[in-house]
């Protein structure tokens, strides 16, 4: 993946920001020069694997300074609990300096793989978010990590995410009751939430370690939120039934007797997420007129305006919407979606 991407000496600019800014603050940092450089979320992402005489490093300057504010709370107070995060190694200029947690993404990698092997990588995926909540348990204070849902009216657009996909693509929905929704996702302070667990925002290690990143919208909740965005992730074709015995079989292990309560929520955040993700690929579709290619999204991170994503993922939501009668009536909106895409002509 990153050797299709652009070197950044050959660029004067990545995301607004100087190529060579972000090449003065690091050998300023670190003292020694930099060698090569590479942005792997693409040139929209002011993210950046700089390479040293001696190491890789991940070097990021967020545009939203709150979220930036929030990721580097994070890396200083929630990260050195857990091994599925990096570790923050300094700061110069406005960069951050994280350790590079390896240059495989999990997206790539689920990718390459046969997919009776992919399903194993996607299942470690689904363990480390228990292992990362586990080892982190609540954050400390002074991370100041915000409670998912902590303002009703949050919590309420969130719900009525589902109106709004079925009016970005024409359809009906009825019967659809969003408070009905809500009342399963009261605010709480039980685990730390990632957020956005898009397998894009991942890698594998060498060593096959799963790390996450990305904690510009991290928040604290119940623990089953980050799991619903792995399940909701459009970039991965997986079959309900291939995928859904994968979670509930870990949500059993971990939670006991509590596990029938945590899997209903979990269903109902799933079909909200795949709602909602469906919803952003209707608004790429709508402003920019076209399916993007699956390079285009691998290399760039970007939103999977692909048809065959798209297809995969509102049969997954359909799946996920008949498990709980508060969703039902998004089968008839996702079957109404794919019968659009019908035409639809594949971009590889």
């Amino acid at each position: 993946m990153a050797n299709a991407l652009p070197k950044l000496q050959d660029l004067e600019t990545v995301a607004g920001v100087s190529v060579s800014e972000l090449i003065t603050a690091t050998e300023t940092h670190f003292g020694v020069p930099v060698i090569r450089a590479s942005c792997p979320g693409g040139r929209d992402r002011a993210i950046f694997r700089v390479h040293l005489e001696d190491r890789t490093l991940i070097a990021s300057r967020r545009r939203n300074t709150k979220g930036a504010a929030r990721e580097k709370r994070i890396l200083e107070y929630v990260a050195p609990c857990t091994d599925h995060f990096p570790q923050l190694i300094g700061e110069q200029n406005g960069f951050l300096f994280q350790t590079d947690m390896g240059s495989i993404s999990l997206a790539s990698k689920l990718s390459a793989l046969k997919p009776s092997e992919a399903l194993k990588i996607f299942d470690q995926a689904i363990v480390s978010v228990f292992n990362y909540q586990l080892e982190i348990g609540r954050p400390l204070p002074e991370a100041k990590v915000p409670v998912l849902f902590a303002k009703p009216e949050k919590r309420k657009y969130f719900c009525d995410g589902p109106i709004r996909t079925a009016e970005v693509f024409g359809v009906p929905l009825s019967g659809f009751e969003p408070d009905s929704v809500s009342k399963e996702f009261n605010p709480t302070d039980a685990s730390f939430l990632k957020w956005d667990n898009r397998v894009a925002n991942a890698s594998v290690a060498t060593e096959g370690t799963i790390g996450w990143f990305d904690f510009e919208d991290s928040f604290v909740g119940a623990g089953f939120e980050d799991l619903a965005w792995i399940a909701a992730d459009e970039f991965h074709a997986f079959a309900f039934s291939d995928i859904y015995p994968l979670f509930a079989k870990r949500i059993e292990e971990f939670h006991g007797l509590a596990a029938s309560v945590v899997l209903r929520r979990f269903n109902l955040m799933t079909t909200l997420l795949i709602a909602l993700r469906t919803r952003r690929i209707g608004r790429h579709l709508l402003k920019r007129g076209r399916w993007y290619t699956r390079q285009e999204i691998e290399h760039s991170d970007r939103v999977g305006a692909h048809p065959t994503m798209l297809k995969a993922l509102l049969l997954r939501g359909m799946h996920f919407a008949e498990l709980e009668k508060e969703t039902l009536p998004l089968v008839q909106m996702f079957d109404r979606i794919l019968d659009q895409l019908s035409e639809a002509r594949l971009k590889d």
